[in-house]
Parts: structure tokens; C-alpha cells; sequence
């Protein structure tokens, strides 16, 4: 019997046509409960489905690890993270209208090709 609490975690994997089984023990469904509350549906869902796409996945129980180790989810109207872009960014673009130095190992054999 799957609790109230978990249900549409059960219907997004299941639309995902992932059919594990759902006979977890009452603990097992307690640490669900708690990951839902923790990570949220989404994040759950999104997990299992990756998981079982790798192989085939006979029982729920197997996806309680691969929970555990997920973050919180975010705050409610938290922005994402980009990556930074123009002159704050650290990457340094290549000047095309100079030309190309030689670099320090050519200098070098430039030098002892003088010295013979």
C-alpha cells in the first residue's frame, strides 16, 4: 500500500514507465516521507528515472541510497547560478591582431642553434 504522502512521487515514476516494486517496510516509507519533505517530488522523481534508464530496476528500495546522498532542495524563489560571462569572467580571449610569439622552447632552440 503506498501512503497518501507518496503518491505522486509513485505516479511521476510510473508515467516515466518505470515499474519498480513498492512493498517498502514502514521505515522505508518513513525515510521517504522525510526525503520528500528534504528534497521535493521533482528532484526524487528526476533521480529515480535516471537511474532505472541505466538498468533495469526491480524494487524501490533501491533508489533510498541514491536519496540519501541528494541536497536540499532549493528555497522557493531562489535564483539560479550562472556562469560568468565578459571582463569579470577568467578567461582570457586570445588577441588574433598580434602575432604569434615564439614560445619559450623555440626561443631556446633558436639560442643554441646560434651557440653551434
Amino acid at each position: 500500500m503506498i501512503p497518501d504522502y507518496a503518491s505522486e512521487l509513485v505516479s511521476r515514476i510510473t508515467a516515466a514507465q518505470v515499474y519498480p516494486q513498492w512493498n517498502l517496510t514502514p521505515g522505508e516509507w518513513l525515510r521517504v516521507d522525510a526525503l520528500i519533505k528534504r528534497s521535493g517530488v521533482d528532484m526524487l522523481a528526476s533521480v529515480a528515472v535516471k537511474a532505472a534508464s541505466k538498468r533495469d530496476i526491480a524494487h524501490a528500495r533501491y533508489f533510498l541510497r541514491a536519496w540519501q546522498s541528494l541536497p536540499p532542495a532549493a528555497t522557493p524563489g531562489t535564483v539560479a547560478a550562472t556562469a560568468p560571462t565578459g571582463p569579470a569572467s577568467n578567461v582570457v580571449p586570445f588577441d588574433r591582431a598580434r602575432p604569434a610569439q615564439p614560445g619559450r622552447a623555440a626561443q631556446a632552440a633558436d639560442w643554441y642553434a646560434d651557440l653551434v
